[in-house]
């Protein structure tokens, strides 16, 4: 029988996924400094389509994150996911 090849480093997919974190927060950053701008139908829709992929993130990192050395991935989500509920609060009051 052969022996199993060991894979050195990251797969693929956890790449992807942290490249989706970065996403997230480019995004965050970039709504954050253009809201002001913003009409409140426009920046309702961008914040709730922020929060719909937050949700979809979060669940992505519930199912990907089972380690416990996989807290680099799982706060920078929820971190993400607060601030922008903290954002649309501050968008609609």
């Amino acid at each position: 029988m052969r022996a199993r090849d060991r894979r050195k480093g990251p797969d693929g997919l956890q790449k992807l996924f942290l490249y989706l974190i970065l996403l997230e927060w480019f995004l965050l950053i970039y709504t954050t400094s253009t809201i002001s701008k913003m009409t409140f139908r426009q920046g309702l829709l961008t914040l709730a389509l922020l929060l719909g992929f937050n949700l979809i993130l979060g669940k992505l990192c519930t199912k990907r994150a089972k380690r416990t050395t996989d807290g680099y991935i799982i706060y920078p989500v929820i971190c993400g996911g607060l601030l922008s509920f903290l954002l649309l609060l501050f968008f609609i009051f």
